[in-house]
């Protein structure tokens, strides 16, 4: 069963455009974690997809980078 949290922040302008919302998701599908980052106004978005020996070790790695992103001014606007 896949899990999914996307979370969203609203750019500061440091590395990007004030005021542009920026979106960060992380998908769990069995044993690969699958990031994708950008602005929310575009289709078009980076990703990274990484493997790992177990569910459970992709599981806690997905919620390391939530709770990462959380301390950065994220928000968790849902999880499926």
């Amino acid at each position: 069963m896949d899990k999914k949290f996307c979370l969203l922040k609203t750019s500061d302008g440091e590395r990007g455009q004030a005021g542009k919302k920026k979106v960060y998701e992380i998908t769990i599908s069995g044993t690969f974690l699958l990031t994708s980052w950008g602005m929310a106004e575009k289709t078009q978005r980076q990703s990274a997809k990484q493997w790992f020996p177990s569910a459970a070790a992709a599981s806690q790695a997905a919620h390391m980078k939530m709770y990462e992103k959380l301390g950065r001014g994220y928000e968790l606007v849902y999880s499926v």
